[in-house]
């Protein structure tokens, strides 16, 4: 951490020279990445009294996320994010933080992914089974919500040992959009006064109550039926019997539900959201569809994709790598300062909001070459050097890296080799795609597509 003769050394962090405040209100997203683009990878947000910087440059990432991380903690910027995922792995700190950690950590053991692969393929199966009327008919479906459905089926199989009916697969997914939307507008509230209002407070209240409500029946469910003898091979059921090896601790229900809570809305909506993108950077691509088609039918010969296939599935996943930098999980994520500090040749105060954004460095042509294109080759060996993966994090970097990283890249991967495997998939002509930002980045009205049988 700097100290205060290394601070009054630096130069101060440019501010935000020609975004207004009002279009902060509007398009917060876009008022963040139009800042990015200014300064060399940090600059300060105007905001009156408040202290907020936004850092997209690899050195500076580093710098907060592994360097100096136990100087930037989730800070009050997290408030409104906390009254829905309360104090789990996303939102806490400090030793509790590492005690969960360690709890969680078996649950997400390569084994139990492995496992999971089967459930991947019989939600894909049943999906796609209920596409073939549109397709029969030529008519488009929404594969974003179709990948939402499919994910929250894997996410509540392989989380809870359960299957659901189509009805409470669609009240959760409207639950955690609700959910999603509180926290979108709640995050921004620390540039406004305390004492002002804001919009949709008791909307995203409710949303969070109904949505325990289903988590909490879960975890009692998955107790009683640890209690009768189940085998538990679902990552709650791994969840509840963890214990502290420094103290023998177990997780009380409410360290439960904050966690469940943020694997089920990271975990499904995430994973969803880059398989969308994917389908449509694809469908503008002809040739790489192309390519990715004949590596299908090349290393799966007509079956479904298993674990064991992914390590041969290489452009597949150069696919699912080059979606998440145009398109990141979480295209922003906040800290913020305990001390002063030096970032660079500029001084950080304590008590900031910082702002990390992995989509402002991923579209950065400091750091990547025509940055716009869809390449997946970008992430060949020959190409993937030192430079590019510092200028990659669309799951974090350090120790707070995503836990659910590994999962998520593997169901992606087989979704989109799964799909590739069966149909030719196109946007649908004249559909108006455009992003918007809801934690996640996601295509605004849903991603319409054409879906067209191979063979």
């Amino acid at each position: 951490m700097g100290t205060a003769t290394q601070i009054d050394a630096t130069v101060p962090v440019p501010g935000v020279r020609g975004v207004s405040l009002v279009a902060l209100a509007k398009d917060p997203f876009g008022y963040c990445m139009k800042a990015a683009r200014q300064g060399d990878g940090l600059v300060r947000l105007g905001a009156g009294p408040v202290r907020a910087y936004l850092v997209s440059h690899p050195d500076y990432v580093r710098h907060i996320l592994v360097g100096n991380a136990a100087n930037y903690v989730k800070g009050s910027i997290m408030d409104g994010i906390r009254l829905a995922l309360g104090n789990g792995l996303f939102t806490s700190d400090g030793d509790f933080w590492r005690r969960q950690r360690r709890l969680m950590q078996p649950a997400f053991h390569t084994r139990r992914i492995q496992r999971m692969a089967e459930t991947v393929g019989e939600a894909v199966d049943a999906s796609m089974a209920s596409w073939a009327p549109a397709v029969a008919n030529g008519a488009p479906i929404d594969i974003l919500r179709e990948s939402v459905q499919i994910n929250i089926t894997i996410i509540l199989k392989t989380l809870f040992g359960t299957d659901i009916d189509e009805e409470r697969s669609t009240r959760l997914h409207d639950l955690t959009d609700q959910v999603f939307a509180g926290m979108t507008r709640r995050v921004w509230t620390f540039f406004v006064p305390s004492w002002l209002p804001t919009p949709g407070a008791a909307a995203y209240g409710r949303a969070i109550e109904a949505l325990d409500q289903e988590i909490y029946a879960l975890i009692s469910a998955r107790r009683a039926a640890l209690a009768d003898g189940d085998a538990g091979e679902d990552l709650l059921s791994a969840l509840i019997q963890a214990e502290d090896a420094e103290t023998g601790e177990r997780m009380s229900d409410r360290q439960l539900r904050d966690e469940v809570f943020t694997i089920f809305l990271a975990g499904y909506e995430s994973t969803a959201t880059g398989v969308a993108w994917a389908w449509h950077l694809l469908s503008q691509h002809p040739e790489a569809a192309t390519r990715l088609g004949e590596e299908v039918d090349r290393v799966l010969g007509g079956r479904r994709p298993g674990y064991d296939d992914l390590a041969e599935l290489t452009y597949t996943r150069r696919v699912v790598s080059e979606t998440f930098r145009l398109y990141p999980a979480f295209p922003m994520y906040f800290r913020g300062s305990v001390e002063d500090d030096v970032v660079g040749p500029y001084a950080i105060p304590g008590g900031a909001n910082i702002i990390i954004s992995p989509y402002a460095t991923h579209h950065d042509p400091r750091h990547w070459d025509d940055p716009e294109a869809f390449d997946p080759d970008r992430f060949t060996p020959e190409r993937y050097d030192s430079r590019a993966r510092e200028a990659y994090y669309p799951f974090g970097k350090g120790q707070r890296m995503c836990i659910g990283e590994p999962m998520s890249l593997t169901i992606a991967q087989l979704l989109i080799a799964t799909i590739a495997q069966a149909y030719e998939v196109r946007t649908v002509p004249g559909a108006q795609i455009t992003g918007r930002y809801a934690m996640t980045y996601q295509p605004k009205n849903g991603l319409p597509v054409i879906l067209t049988p191979r063979g």
